[in-house]
């Protein structure tokens, strides 16, 4: 039996199911390329088209024969119980139509990412640049907009606004600079292991989506930023095969350096941008202290919790307190209390542990890994300053993160019944 579950002695899949998979895998390239698009009315749970075009995606998949790895019950199981602890905290819980919403919401995101693993997981070398490059090119889209947007070069330029901040087509500029991060270390990789002049073609990709990310003004986004490129560079010294390989991530690196400083002096030069980053760099904002402010909320959170062990049910302490929490780990444990805080600390640890040791198996993408691992880094950080339980890339980043740990843990990775594995063998 292999990590499917199922016969490894199985005839080699039929030429239908091969070209259904490539045409499968068109089709979410190019849903990953549309998940820039995620606007939706302020206040409302609902659907975007990326969505609706996901599941379709992953029934196509599961219908085509594509299959759990045995190893994702310890990950699923920890996500089962946080939705399990959300069921418990929500029966009583006053706002029956909030909590409603969000289990919807929230299983059909633990569902993208375990259909994000098991895809991964069938051939990690193929599979993550492709991820990886339609998330490129939906970031390097969006920003686009955003600038366009931001210095009104574009009709409607307010619809991609808020507070003078850009949100391109998101809701909020706090989702919308972090979503950018993942494909900005991904071609920022992609310059450093370049062999030709033709790949400087990239750098403009980069320079934009480090545009969008800055002109977001997100103060989470600028730190998860820096301390996502900062574990990047430090996992790929460390897993560099030779030292032409590092001193070429170091000239790299430098080079991007001077590029982010030509490009916030530009930025800077304008009265609009340096005084909204003049209010922004600030570390901490009126709107963190005070009895109304985010800290003593979050304080008032974690002794909700203690009063209410079983939790009081998701989306329920924004609604009392008239603040939500900004910070994951407390929204979860207020929200399902204990079981579910508990659980989805005990997942984001094992994400963390076993993402770092895979980081140094060498193996079918392994560089892409890096950058995963590295995003999932920062973005964790930032939840402590931010809720990121919804946030529609993070469950991708999982996903690609737990693909490439139950690969290696199966013994490659490319998995026997895999598209890759039966091309090779015609």
């Amino acid at each position: 039996m292999n990590g499917f579950a199922i016969d490894t002695h199985m005839p080699i899949a039929s030429a239908a199911s091969r070209w259904g998979r490539r045409i499968g895998e068109i089709a979410l390239f190019l849903v990953i390329v549309g998940s820039f698009y995620q606007k939706s009315k302020a206040g409302e749970s609902q659907p975007v088209p990326y969505d609706l075009l996901l599941i379709g995606c992953m029934a196509l998949f599961f219908l085509l024969g594509l299959k759990l790895p045995r190893g994702m019950a310890w990950p699923a199981l920890l996500w089962g119980l946080v939705l399990i602890g959300y069921i418990l905290g929500g029966v009583s819980a006053p706002y029956m139509d909030l909590v409603q919403d969000a289990l919807t919401v929230s299983g059909y995101q633990v569902c993208a990412f375990i259909f994000f693993s098991s895809f991964v997981y069938e051939d990690p070398g193929r599979r993550l640049p492709l991820l990886l490059n339609a998330w490129a090119i939906g970031g390097v889209i969006v920003s686009v907009i955003a600038i366009a947007a931001y210095f009104d070069v574009m009709p409607n330029a307010d619809d991609y606004l808020a507070m003078g901040r850009a949100t391109g087509t998101f809701n909020d500029p706090n989702v919308f600079g972090p979503f950018l991060i993942p494909p900005t270390i991904y071609l920022a990789q992609r310059l450093s292991m370049a062999r030709s002049m033709r790949a400087l073609l990239l750098a403009p990709g980069v320079g934009v989506l480090l545009l969008g990310v800055f002109l977001s003004f997100s103060r989470g986004a600028w730190g998860s930023l820096v301390l996502s490129s900062a574990v990047f560079l430090g996992l790929t010294l460390a897993t560099s095969k030779s030292a032409r390989q590092s001193m070429r991530l170091i000239v790299s690196a430098a080079v991007m350096g001077v590029l982010v400083v030509g490009m916030l002096a530009a930025a800077l030069s304008t009265p609009q941008v340096q005084a909204l980053f003049k209010e922004r760099a600030m570390l901490v904002q009126d709107y963190d202290v005070g009895e109304q402010g985010r800290f003593e909320s979050q304080k008032r959170a974690f002794v909700k919790t203690l009063e209410n062990p079983l939790g009081l049910g998701p989306n329920q302490w924004a609604k009392l307190n008239r603040l939500d929490t900004h910070n994951v780990y407390l929204h979860v444990l207020v929200a399902g209390g204990f079981l579910s805080g508990l659980s989805f600390i005990g997942f984001v640890l094992l994400t963390l542990r076993r993402g770092w040791r895979t980081s140094f198996v060498a193996g079918p993408g392994q560089e892409y890994l890096i950058v995963a691992y590295a995003c999932v880094v920062g973005h964790m950080a930032e939840a402590f300053i931010i809720d990121i339980e919804n946030w529609r890339h993070i469950y991708l980043l999982f996903g690609m993160i737990w693909g490439v740990i139950l690969a290696r843990k199966a013994g490659g990775g490319t998995r026997p019944g895999s598209l890759a594995h039966n091309s090779r063998q015609r």
